[in-house]
């Protein structure tokens, strides 16, 4: 994925790389779940797992999963598509379905003699999103056309950011990251905002090696009612040409940047909250590689 020239919005979105199976996972968890209600706020319930604590709500999430994902290095892994270090994910669940995840991923490995040869993404995709948290520049940037600059993330997401607003930068007790809210796409459809809607974090540990990364379902009362993978058509019930669903995406992000944090479902800083919630005691992330064992810790 190119984040220093421009692209088209409907480019080959198939040419993945090799972090995409790890994204295929988090795209089959994440789904368009949040209800436009009112939050009820509930307990705080504190979880830890390998020197990691979280804190999260109980009335937001009934079941949190903890996954300790093994490394899977070039040149050697499971499949050539499933390259990844180490990471710890967490899983957010409202009853049967998971609505959000945080993954941190350790940006060292004992274990490989080489980590650009092990993992060839990692290095430079965290060395641009700590360069983008160092310099801060006014987001979002833009392409001369008007269209959005993508925000680099840790991991590929074999798609297009096709639409962004409420793009931020946040600082936390543990380092600095950067929130949007976001659509991605692998084809060329006219889907409708509020479709694919989320609120993702990309952010570094200034104290160990490690990123985070999260992604959760929001919505927005305002928001015309779509279903997942919804359209958007024209007053005929036509699809959109390119320009008039590029002028429709360019409007939609005026006027969702218009809406306070407060009043999306759920709140965009109650996950802002979520993810400053971590906490880092005698983690040894380099390590993480050699002690993973792929094992599922189920929180109620």
């Amino acid at each position: 994925m190119n984040n220093d020239s421009e692209t088209e919005v409907r480019s080959d979105r198939w040419n993945y790389s090799p972090m995409e199976r790890i994204f295929k996972h988090k795209l089959l968890c994440v789904g368009i779940s949040f209800c436009v209600a009112a939050p009820v706020w509930g307990q705080q319930k504190t979880i830890s797992q390998d020197g990691v604590t979280l804190t999260y709500d109980t009335a937001m999430f009934s079941k949190v999963e903890i996954v300790e994902s093994k490394r899977e290095p070039l040149p050697h892994p499971r499949d050539q598509l499933n390259v990844h270090p180490a990471n710890l994910l967490f899983l957010f669940y409202m009853g049967a379905r998971c609505v959000g995840s945080i993954t941190l991923y350790a940006l060292q490995d004992r274990g490989v003699k080489d980590l650009n040869t092990a993992y060839p993404e990692l290095s430079p995709r965290a060395e641009t999103l700590g360069q983008l948290l160092k310099d801060r520049p006014a987001l979002p940037q833009r392409h001369p056309s008007g269209n959005p600059k993508e925000i680099p993330t840790i991991q590929n997401q074999m798609s297009d950011q096709y639409f962004l607003s409420h793009v931020r930068y946040l600082d936390f007790s543990w380092g600095s990251g950067i929130g949007f809210l976001v659509q991605y796409s692998q084809d060329a459809s006219n889907y409708a905002v509020g479709a694919r809607l989320r609120y993702q974090i990309e952010g570094t540990s200034t104290f160990n090696k490690i990123a985070v990364s999260a992604y959760f379902d929001v919505g927005h009362p305002d928001l015309p009612h779509t279903d997942e993978n919804g359209l958007v058509t024209d007053e005929r019930g036509e699809d959109l040409g390119e320009v008039d669903y590029l002028q429709y995406l360019r409007k939609m992000e005026r006027f969702l940047d218009e809406k306070g944090e407060t009043t999306f479902r759920p709140p965009l800083d109650s996950i802002q909250k979520l993810v400053g919630s971590l906490r880092f005691e005698n983690v040894d992330a380099p390590g993480w590689g050699s002690k993973f064992s792929g094992k599922t810790t189920v929180i109620e």
